[in-house]
């Protein structure tokens, strides 16, 4: 889910060392953000992802990718990943806008949190900055010597990723990033199911150039714009929601100023008869998980107060819930039958997306484990 982040980071230059002396991890890498504000090139690659449970494979991916770099220009075509891909992606960093295209769409302009740069420079992205690079060591890939760097991610407060390791190949000789493989385990909270999942890039290609045409970089001024690739917008206030709850509770958004604040836009029909209670066993299993941790869940929906009690009840879920659908949607801006809106610490609307889409998002706003 934060693939985007990982498939723009393909090659990295080694900077300066003391003559004699092997680079630090920190010392490669430096030399690895440097690359794409100082080179202009062209590169390809060919990338894999492979999800597993319990050991058997539940889905994968393969395709291929095509950069083009001309800071702060960069363009990303893509074959293979239409279901989680857009084929056509430009960068405008001095903008700070990116563009998509899909053929049957046209031009989208996404609206991009503060952490857009990390399409660039992984330091900037709230959870990729806290890889720590633990190893570093020679080694040939393909006949060429490299340095191997290693990394991981600690693990967070609520369990969601409890594994992260990074491993980067880097040509010593022209500077390369000629391999990345990324290895993570997600525990969905509430199904109790544990994905290992393994991403891998592998460079077939790459060229200095003296210059790229300006039509590749082309995109029209009047593109619509729609929310980034990860559900995220720019940081606003949240309104200061105020409501009872189906247990005749009081409750406003404003007490949980300090946490991270989850609603959960719900269907009771829906829950029943299509997901089975999916939707609802994930965001109770965040709640179960967030509790004295910083994190809360409210539920709302429609219908009657005690009905919705009662179905909460013969479920087990313990999330405050309440019936003004209509009014928190149109204060949040909600038109989708099941979604969620993410609000973070600060009292700002972080996101608004997909249950499923939420512990990914969890992580960007939860310090790791001390």
């Amino acid at each position: 889910m934060r693939l985007i982040a990982f498939l723009l980071v393909c090659l990295v230059p080694l900077g300066a060392w003391a003559q004699g002396e092997p680079p630090s991890p920190e010392t490669v890498m430096e030399g690895y953000f440097a690359l794409y504000r100082n080179k202009v090139f062209t590169a390809s690659y060919m990338l894999t992802s492979t999800s597993t449970h319990e050991g058997e494979e539940l889905f994968s991916l393969s395709g291929s990718l095509v950069l083009w770099m001309k800071y702060p220009w960069a363009r990303v075509e893509t074959s293979g990943f239409e279901d989680v891909m857009y084929p056509v992606l430009v960068a405008d960093f001095a903008g700070k806008a990116l563009y998509s295209h899909v053929p049957e769409v046209g031009w989208v302009k996404h609206v991009l949190s503060g952490n857009w740069l990390a399409l660039l420079d992984p330091r900037y992205d709230p959870l990729l900055k806290r890889i720590r690079y633990i190893e570093l060591k020679e080694d040939t890939l393909d006949g060429k010597d490299v340095w191997v760097v290693r990394g991981t991610i600690a693990p967070d407060l609520l369990g969601i990723l409890p594994r992260a390791e990074v491993t980067f190949w880097i040509d010593k000789e022209t500077f390369i990033d000629r391999k990345v493989k990324i290895s993570y385990d997600i525990y969905i909270p509430g199904l109790d199911v544990l994905l290992t999942t393994e991403q891998i890039s592998e460079l077939t290609s790459f060229a200095e150039v003296a210059d790229i045409p300006a039509d590749r970089f082309s995109v029209p001024t009047d593109a619509p714009a729609a929310p980034d690739l990860n559900g995220r917008v720019f940081p606003y206030p949240a309104p200061d929601l105020r409501g009872t709850t189906v247990t005749g509770g009081e409750l406003s958004l404003s007490e949980f100023l300090g946490d991270v604040v989850i609603i959960f836009f719900w269907d009771l029909g829906a829950e029943i008869e299509e997901n089975i209670g999916l939707n609802l066993l994930l965001m109770e299993g965040i709640r179960e998980r967030g509790e004295g941790k910083g994190v809360k869940v409210i539920g709302v929906t429609d219908g009657d107060p005690e009905i919705v009690a009662a179905f909460l009840e013969g479920f087990g879920a313990a999330m405050p819930a309440l019936t003004a659908r209509d009014e928190w949607a149109e204060a949040l801006g909600v038109t989708e039958e099941t979604w969620c809106v993410i609000i973070d610490p600060e009292g700002n609307v972080y996101a608004k997306t997909d249950p499923f889409v939420v512990p990914v998002l969890l992580l960007e706003l939860l310090e790791p484990e001390a």
